[in-house]
């Protein structure tokens, strides 16, 4: 059985982490999980929570700076999120039940790395950075390196996510599961604009679940650029997305299943044009 320690501050804590087969707990809803179906079997589990730097939560006006240990819950009574980052509140109000919400964490969520991250999904859209244990700042790209991988390397750890405000007109998000709450994403699409005059100045949008990581569509993003929102365009965007999302087939849905879906969820954009 795994020893359980929980540090006091963070002198402590990464004097707990030196054992290699030492794994970090936050809400441990992915963490537990892994440990039942014997995926993993550290030797010492060193919990987050009562670090008090792992709970920082602030808005500067700025940037948004979350702790490693702060909660989809308490995320979502933050009145920052909902006014200024309301894409980020859109993603993690679909995920999981009030119970999960309440335990698991945006860096968990991070830092498990699944292309089906919601979570994740709204850090790629909005350009977040990762702060590391040594100090230095990663684009939420560079630090994920594929399926279940990061950059992290033993005895380093993520300190915090931190996410600049940018000014954004429209916004969407979508996933797409096996049923209407408490879902794992088949397909999920997030995007946001800036629509002036009924063009597009910036778009990003990303997909989840259909590649290795979460896909920011670049191609797509400055194809938009500066072309009008209509029919036409959105159709055209529906083909560059069906043509290169890199789904897979599994238990949830099969390869070609999931290009479809990244296609017609490109049809949502109609409730933006009747908005501009």
């Amino acid at each position: 059985m795994a020893k359980f320690v929980m540090p006091k501050n963070e002198r402590e804590f990464r004097d707990e982490i030196y054992d290699e087969k030492s794994v970090i707990m936050a809400g441990g809803t992915d963490l537990l999980v892994k440990m039942r179906i014997g995926k993993i079997n550290p030797s010492k589990i060193v919990s987050t929570l009562r670090v008090p730097t792992f709970h920082a939560l602030g808005f500067d006006g700025k940037e948004l700076i979350i702790g490693a240990n702060v909660t989809y819950s308490e995320l979502l009574d933050f009145e920052p999120i909902k006014k200024e980052f309301p894409i980020l509140y859109d993603a993690i109000y679909s995920i999981g039940s009030p119970q999960i919400r309440n335990r698991a964490t945006l860096a968990g969520n991070l830092i498990n790395a699944s292309p089906a991250g919601d979570g994740l999904l709204a850090l790629y859209l909005l350009d977040a950075e990762v702060e590391l244990s040594n100090g230095k700042r990663y684009s939420v790209g560079e630090f994920v390196r594929g399926p279940g991988q990061t950059i992290l390397e033993h005895k380093e750890y993520v300190k915090s996510i931190i996410i600049r405000k940018e000014e954004w007109t429209h916004r969407y998000f979508e996933k797409v599961g096996q049923r209407n709450s408490m879902t794992i994403s088949i397909a999920s699409m997030g995007s946001l604009f800036k629509i002036d005059n009924g063009k597009i100045r910036e778009m990003r949008i990303a997909f989840g679940s259909v590649g290795p990581t979460v896909l920011r569509m670049r191609e797509i993003e400055e194809f938009a650029r500066d072309k009008e929102l209509d029919e036409n365009l959105i159709r055209e965007i529906s083909i560059m997305a069906y043509n290169d999302v890199k789904p897979i087939d599994d238990v949830r849905g099969s390869a070609e299943y999931r290009r479809r879906l990244c296609r017609n969820l490109i049809y949502r954009f109609n409730y933006i044009l009747e908005r501009s």
